[in-house]
């Protein structure tokens, strides 16, 4: 499905270049990933996400600390362990493994999917600033530089819309 999309780009982009020669078209350059990394919002998304997870990362934590203090005690003291005293301990760190592993899996899931909301977000947000950005531009054409294969570095305005981003 990506090659489809980045064929049809192609096509498009080499449509609008034969129409540049009939036509002098003002054509712009926009890389969503550098966007992405630059922008102010993606700070407060890490931010809020961090503070939405703190307890669920805190409790993972802990849980970590205490298998790790079982294991420890396993190691220093196993030889001086009666069998019953070993087969519980082992049964303990068993236990908070499975715990961890179902609470880190679900933790992953959440977080994913909130990052997904936040970034769906910010994507309209940058949409709506590089369709701005075009209109005031009086640009006629603005491509996703990630899926051409050559643009002249004075057609990329990922630098404005970064600065308005900004401001927003």
């Amino acid at each position: 499905m990506k090659t489809f999309l980045k064929v049809i780009t192609l096509a498009a982009a080499i449509g609008a270049i034969s129409t540049v020669h009939a036509v002098e078209s003002k054509i712009g350059v926009v890389f969503p990933s550098k966007i992405m990394q630059n922008s102010p919002q993606r700070a407060r998304i890490i931010k809020q996400l961090e503070s939405e997870f703190k307890g669920r990362i805190e409790d993972l934590q802990g849980l970590e600390k205490s298998i790790k203090k079982i294991e420890a005690k396993i190691k220093k003291d196993g030889e001086l362990l009666s069998k019953n005293e070993m087969t519980g301990l082992q049964r303990q760190i068993e236990g908070k493994v499975a715990e961890y592993k179902l609470k880190r899996k679900a933790f992953e899931e959440d977080n994913r999917r909130r990052q997904g909301e936040e970034n769906k977000k910010v994507l309209s947000v940058v949409s709506k600033v590089i369709n701005d950005i075009a209109k005031e531009g009086g640009y006629d054409l603005i491509l996703n530089g990630e899926q051409i294969v050559f643009s002249k570095p004075g057609l990329d305005i990922s630098d404005k819309v970064i600065q308005e981003i900004s401001k927003k």
